[in-house]
């Protein structure tokens, strides 16, 4: 599989699979080598990682967040 080839499986596979283990049992099962004599016949590893926003979030939340205070301004307790 090319690399946007393997990022389209895994997206499809996302569809219709919740568990993180079983999309990379099936990207696994996907590439292994129709025979023992040639490529593809070493160990395979793999790891995926999936992003998700924290509950609640807003994005001017986020931009709020990392810009810099001005010179001299107070850090004042506020709700998050």
């Amino acid at each position: 599989m090319s690399s946007q080839q393997l990022v389209d499986f895994i997206h499809e596979q996302l569809h219709s699979e919740n568990k993180l283990s079983a999309v990379c049992e099936r990207v696994l099962d996907r590439c292994l080598a129709p025979s023992t004599a040639g490529e593809g016949c070493d160990n395979m590893t793999m790891i995926v990682v999936q992003f998700k926003k924290p509950i609640g979030s807003t994005a001017s939340a986020d931009e709020n967040s990392s810009q810099p205070e001005p010179a001299g301004a107070e850090s004042k307790p506020g709700k998050v």
